[in-house]
């Protein structure tokens, strides 16, 4: 089995695996890419490839650094690219409540990913809508990751998810979606039309050439 660093250094000619798993929605992979440590599914990333560029970008448009939040919900957890970048690149102490219903991509996170070394992270299995239906906490960031694979996860485009949205929120709130045929796109439209009957304000941002994510307060 080779290093990982001559793996790292061999994935900026191809990709280079290194552990599979069967996960809720089909196979995940953690394997080098450009000499970083990715986590995909069958056609989507989950976390540290495209996926951890979408969130570095949102975070620097909402200037997240300056207004650091004391407490950030986290729906969607992935491989750990949120957790990531607040604690590793902005320095954030918050803690955060992530909410992720495969426990396949939870052990990836762990075994692969470091996720047990982050500190005031709870991480809770199981599914996010019903969570944050349920929770009675508010905080000040809520980040929305919510897929199967490349589609939206079943339930995120109605308008009930989005009232659940408004009432754990007393800040910011940030949405991704993927849009990448008629079906999606008009998904994706439904979930900023219902935050539009909620929220205060809602602006976009288009990312990675698919991504919209919503930003709301």
């Amino acid at each position: 089995m080779m290093s990982a660093l001559f793996s790292r250094l061999l994935s900026w000619l191809w990709p280079i695996g290194r552990a599979t798993t069967e996960g809720r929605f089909g196979k995940l992979e953690a394997r080098y890419e450009a000499g970083r440590l990715v986590l995909n599914s069958p056609y989507g990333n989950q976390s540290f490839g495209s996926l951890h560029r979408v969130w570095q970008s949102v975070f620097a448009k909402i200037e997240l650094k300056k207004r650091p939040p004391v407490n950030v919900l986290l729906l969607g957890l992935g491989g750990g690219s949120v957790p990531r970048i607040l604690r590793k690149e902005l320095l954030i102490v918050s803690t955060i409540t992530a909410v992720e219903i495969d426990p396949a991509m939870i052990a990836m996170g762990r075994t692969h990913f470091e996720l047990d070394l982050v500190a005031d992270l709870q991480i809770a299995e199981g599914d996010a809508i019903l969570h944050v239906h349920a929770d009675r906490d508010r905080y000040d960031l809520v980040v929305v990751d919510l897929f199967e694979d490349l589609d939206l996860a079943r339930g995120v485009d109605t308008l009930g998810f989005a009232h659940a949205l408004r009432d754990r929120c007393e800040g910011v709130l940030c949405f991704n979606t993927v849009a990448y045929d008629e079906v999606s796109e008009g998904r994706c439209q439904r979930v900023h039309d219902n935050l539009r009957k909620v929220f205060n304000t809602v602006d976009e941002l288009r990312l990675e050439g698919v991504n919209r994510v919503f930003i709301a307060r």
